[in-house]
């Protein structure tokens, strides 16, 4: 139940806090302008954006844009495969869009005609009408140099902020869109030639930034949420003459305050994890330790899922710990980075035993005490912190970071029946949280029936498994001090369960329990981005500094002491 993608995960997923669940489906978004229209160029404007995906080159867009059209060819390598899309958007002056057509090969043509303030979009099997404001403009779904067009039309005579109505023919979605003109960059090493920046806010949750010469032609964009990136090539070019020509900066002043260290460990006869171990610089081992437990999900020793979700929760973590003189040894799940093994294949039995391999590790090593060892579980990790915790007394502690109360096979219909009903939510993300229910409560069925498959894809003997978890009978057996901390607009583990959790330990005796709710975070630990005025949908992945203080003040309290 973390932040990651995934066949396992996206059945206890489904809406992802911190965005629409209709937006996330359209990485790069569009726009219908519905105020006048700016200046835009009637030059012929061709190119090629390389697109990047948490750092990694994930495909390229080949464009050409004029006063006509804007056509393009986009390709992209997922899953081992390519997809290509091939669009062309006819433009008919201030009426905006005049046609558009989407090519997506194997996958069907879409095509979308206009009559007035009518768009009438059809693909095979299906037609749909959406009213639109004038000018129209369509951007779609992985489609950049829409951006051009859309930027272009933003009046830069009346500035500020200028709301547009998107319509999405892909997502067969529509939704505003919120264009402001932040102003000229400086020339410097990293953009070596002079660039405007313009802010695009979708639904007031989704943040893009977008950078544009003195011709208005985007050089740069980048969704922070969603750690993508487009970067025109020939500006691609300039950065690196430049930045190779550019001294090198000067190395940071002070003594570090940690040291790190890669290691691999074996897991079982045929799983190699490769891991950090950050210790902290200047204090004296023996040091105490922390294992981190990610959730569900392959997720690397970071805590990251590029391009989903890329925050580096657990590294900041360790970096914090460090400070306050504490360890931490952190992994790339089996499947993940430098890990071998598979990770959609592996049932909860084989991730407990990777957890149990690091737990091992760690005990070996001369500069860890091991008397002072804790374990911090986040989601999934918090059903298995307090699993083991309860049959070994010599952890010192454990953490529970959005942990649940109920089985998963019983978390997984709460959930979605939760996100179907909340209120702050919009309507396009709880009706579909209402079309999917029915789905999940077949697949519980089925995993609960002993099936080997079901309507949804999904790892059956994982869920199995988890059902014989009972985080409550585990966690009363816990007697080490616990913290729990649950964000308070958690949509995967409602905040009561931090309570039970809480109550269930204290009812047989354990004394040392804390609990620390969040206002306004996630189950990620992220600012919730409606109706608070913390979040900042150009830094969407920004973890709320709250979270680190609460690990850090325990662990000194509990596992820095000597005992």
């Amino acid at each position: 139940m973390n932040k990651r993608c995934g066949t396992r995960h996206s059945l206890i997923r489904l809406v992802r806090v911190g965005a629409l669940a209709v937006l996330m489906l359209i990485a790069v978004a569009c726009g219908i302008c519905s105020g006048p229209a700016g200046a835009y160029t009637s030059g012929i404007d061709s190119g090629k954006f390389n697109i990047y995906a948490g750092g990694a080159l994930m495909g390229t867009e080949d464009f050409e844009v004029s006063a006509d059209e804007a056509k393009c060819t986009v390709e992209l390598h997922v899953g081992g495969g390519v997809t290509r899309l091939d669009t062309v958007l006819g433009l008919a002056g201030e009426l905006g869009a005049s046609s558009y057509v989407l090519d997506a090969g194997p996958g069907g043509t879409l095509s979308v005609t206009f009559e007035e303030h009518t768009a009438h979009l059809s693909l095979p099997g299906m037609g749909r009408e959406f009213q639109l404001g004038m000018p129209r403009v369509v951007m779609d779904n992985n489609v950049f140099c829409h951006y051009q067009v859309l930027i272009g039309m933003y009046d830069a005579r009346r500035g500020g902020v200028q709301t547009f109505q998107a319509l999405v023919p892909s997502a067969l979605a529509a939704a505003s869109f919120a264009v402001e003109h932040v102003g000229a960059t400086e020339k410097t090493a990293s953009s070596p030639i002079p660039l405007s920046e313009y802010r695009v806010v979708i639904e007031k949750a989704i943040g893009v930034s977008v950078l544009v010469d003195e011709g208005g032609r985007v050089m740069h964009l980048e969704i922070p949420g969603q750690g993508v990136l487009a970067v025109r090539q020939e500006f691609e070019e300039l950065m690196e003459r430049a930045s190779q020509e550019a001294e090198p900066p000067a190395a940071p002043a002070g003594a570090a305050s940690l040291v790190e260290r890669d290691f691999t460990v074996r897991s079982g006869s045929d799983v190699v994890l490769a891991g950090t171990l950050t210790l902290p610089a200047g204090a004296q081992s023996p040091y105490p330790a922390v294992v981190l437990i990610s959730g569900s999900g392959p997720q690397d020793r970071d805590g990251n899922t590029p391009p989903v979700y890329v925050a580096n929760i657990f590294r900041t973590i360790a970096h914090r710990l460090a400070d306050v003189g504490v360890a931490t040894l952190r992994y790339d799940e089996r499947g993940v980075g430098e890990s071998t093994g598979h990770h959609e294949s592996a049932n909860l039995h084989d991730l407990i035993g990777d957890v149990s391999a690091m737990i091992d590790y760690l005990r070996e090593l001369p500069e860890i005490d091991h008397s002072r060892i804790g374990l911090i579980g986040h989601s999934e990790g918090a059903y298995i912190a307090p699993y083991l915790a309860s049959r070994d007394s010599r952890f010192a502690g454990c953490i529970l970071l959005a942990g649940a109360s109920i089985t998963i096979d019983e978390l997984m219909i709460e959930q979605i029946e939760y996100q179907a009903e909340f209120e702050e939510l919009d309507e396009a993300s709880r009706a579909l949280a209402r079309s999917l229910a029915p789905a999940v409560r077949q697949f519980v069925e089925d995993a609960r029936a002993g099936k080997d498959s079901s309507v949804l894809p999904g790892n059956l003997e994982w869920v199995r498994q988890h059902m014989e978890l009972d985080p409550i009978e585990n966690i009363r057996k816990v007697n080490a001090p616990i913290l729990i901390v649950q964000g308070e607009k958690d949509l995967k583990v409602m905040p009561y369960h931090a309570d039970v959790l809480a109550r269930a330990a204290q009812e047989r005796g354990n004394r040392d329990i804390s609990v620390v709710r969040l206002a306004n975070t996630t189950h990620e630990f992220l600012q919730f981005p409606y109706n608070n005025p913390n979040f900042d949908p150009m830094d969407p992945m920004n973890v709320v500094d709250e979270l680190f203080d609460a690990i850090c003040d325990w662990s000194e309290r509990v596992l820095a002491k000597k005992h």
